[in-house]
């Protein structure tokens, strides 16, 4: 069987966020601890399961200002395939826009996504 190629790895954002990055930090290591990214899942897979974690600790999607470079380093750390800044911006949007279109997705935590989806409808 042939292995599957293994992308590049993204470039990190450049920006520093010093005043919020703490928060941003502690943000994305307490979703870490729900939603680990794991390697059997697609890299869009792993990328919902921990935006919706952080969606459900912070309780919105307006994360802190520099919480993209964490969560690409857990990812890159974690040996898993990382999407790019734009596309982690674009997998946020979409929850944040239409979550149940996640609900498919293997591994995505569905309890979060449909809670998601109620918040959205203003339930």
């Amino acid at each position: 069987m042939i292995e599957p190629a293994t992308r590049p790895v993204p470039p990190l954002p450049a920006h520093s966020y010093q005043k919020t990055q703490d928060a941003a930090n502690a943000l994305i290591a307490e979703a870490l601890e729900d939603w680990p990214p794991m390697s059997d899942l697609t890299m869009r897979s792993n990328t919902v399961r921990l935006l919706a974690s952080m969606w459900y600790i912070q309780g919105d999607m307006a994360f802190p200002r520099g919480w993209l470079k964490p969560a690409m380093q857990a990812f890159i750390s974690a040996g898993v395939d990382c999407p790019n800044a734009r596309c982690w911006r674009s997998y946020r949007s979409d929850l944040k826009g239409n979550p149940c279109q996640f609900l498919t997705t293997p591994g995505a935590p569905v309890e979060i996504l449909r809670q998601m989806d109620l918040d959205l409808m203003g339930l």
